[in-house]
């Protein structure tokens, strides 16, 4: 389980995460192979397999179909106990060849699991086995090592994009020369495919060429395609991918995908920008100042309207923000960009838990717990004026009633989860107004 706070240590004042919880009561952390497979959904035609035991699979589709309402690629070698005591190097085997039998899919990746992390087996050196005994055909084939008992799904999906880019970058394919006006986005777990979309968007409106790695936006935002596929129906293609390589900037959005940015550093010579969120009026600021830095075009007209409609919005708002105490509990960047936001309203995003520690060097704020949703409702306790978390804290919410905004990974009980924009200025207007509507509300029923 990940280190912790205990209920002592965050009695004080002193950061609270070198503690250690023994017990989890409403867990908050999201398993690793959940991050994984979220990346690789992004990934056109790709197959994501986990190395373990069938209920590994079938918990992780469930959940990321609930959210998404949209078929998920992702299989499974089944792995049974005899397989991990004489080792899952032929379950593995199997799996790989009644997939590429079936589907032929362009990017395959393995992902660990607990089972197979635990039982020290040699994933990496065993897919060095099967390519030499196959002839791969320009396709790629890749792992990842995610065990359930490290990280959260944050970290297990920035750990996925990493082991591709250091795949894909240290071939001998790739190409070397760079192209003008052509820059990677690396967008954090956290941001959902309109999130994608809208950043992608407003990077193109700058005479910019935009390759997302991952491209949610074109495989989880909701489309109608006929006939069906098991892999995955949209993101960025392998040849696509390749050309990463030939660009003249990274965008990393989430402190997490630094360590990705720094792969294409370090193979391509390609310098990075690490945006720690787009959520707000001065990070928006940022990242526009930087884009018209780099880019050939101005800033549009539609954006310059967009930045006035948000200052008026946050003007006719910051009555009912200034002063609410927020909780929150998220994955770490999406933590540190809602908390720097509600500062930014004049609120107090006071009470913050983190489903575990921030991936890729980053640093959660002092004051933060590393913990769970019960850990949010306890500290909670003595009043707050809104409760911001996945759907899994609802519950918790309602017995303290406290006004309750879905955010983050899981919302299974909502449609639209993943058509939401909080990024630029016009989703930053949309999330504000959603969440003061909700403090609103909650003034008319304390005055009734």
């Amino acid at each position: 389980m990940e280190p912790t706070a205990d209920a002592a240590s965050y009695a004080g004042n002193a950061n609270p995460a070198g503690g250690v919880k023994r017990l989890s009561v409403n867990p908050l952390k999201i398993s690793q192979t959940v991050g994984g497979t979220l990346a690789l959904q992004g990934v056109y035609h790709a197959m994501p397999i986990l190395h373990g035991a069938q209920g590994c699979a079938a918990f992780t589709k469930a959940l990321m179909t609930r959210h998404y309402r949209e078929p998920v690629a992702l299989q499974t070698s089944a792995l049974q106990e005899f397989n991990v005591i004489f080792g899952g190097e032929a379950s593995l085997f199997e799996a790989l060849d009644t997939i590429r039998a079936k589907h032929n899919p362009d990017v395959t990746v393995v992902l660990s699991t607990a089972l197979t992390d635990v039982s020290g087996e040699d994933i990496r050196g065993e897919l060095n086995l099967y390519r030499k005994r196959h002839d791969m055909g320009g396709k790629l084939l890749s792992c990842a090592m995610l065990p359930d008992f490290q990280g959260s799904l944050e970290s297990g999906y920035a750990r996925t994009i990493e082991a591709l880019l250091e795949d894909v970058l240290t071939g001998a394919n790739h190409p070397k020369k760079k192209i003008r006006n052509r820059v990677n986005l690396l967008p954090g777990a956290h941001l959902t495919p309109g999130d994608v979309m809208e950043l992608k968007e407003i990077i193109s409106s700058f005479g910019l060429e935009v390759i997302a790695l991952p491209d949610i936006s074109t495989s989880l935002a909701g489309h109608l395609l006929t006939g069906h596929t098991p892999l995955s129906r949209g993101g960025v293609p392998l040849d696509l991918l390749k050309q990463a390589a030939a660009s003249e900037w990274t965008i990393a959005v989430g402190q997490s995908m630094e360590g990705a940015a720094k792969l294409l550093e370090k193979h391509a010579e390609i310098p990075y920008k690490l945006f720690k969120g787009v959520t707000g009026l001065d990070a928006t600021d940022d990242f526009f100042a930087f884009l018209q830095r780099i880019g050939s075009e101005p800033v549009s007209v539609k954006y310059r309207w967009q930045r006035e409609f948000l200052m008026d919005a946050m003007l006719d708002a910051h009555f009912v923000y200034g002063g609410k105490k927020i909780a929150l509990a998220l994955e770490a960047d999406h933590l540190g960009v809602l908390e720097g936001w509600f500062r930014e309203m004049g609120a107090r995003p006071d009470i913050r838990v983190a489903a575990a520690r921030p991936h890729s060097g980053g640093k959660l704020s002092p004051g933060t717990l590393i913990g769970d949703l019960g850990d949010l409702e306890d500290l909670s306790a003595d009043g707050v004026d809104l409760w911001v978390s996945n759907s899994h804290g609802e519950q918790g919410a309602h017995r303290l009633g406290v006004p309750f905004v879905p955010c983050g990974f899981p919302i299974f009980d909502r449609f639209g989860a993943g058509l939401t924009v909080s990024v630029g200025y016009r989703g930053t207007t949309e999330w504000m107004n959603q969440i003061g509507n909700q403090l609103l509300a909650a003034e008319r029923r304390n005055h009734a």
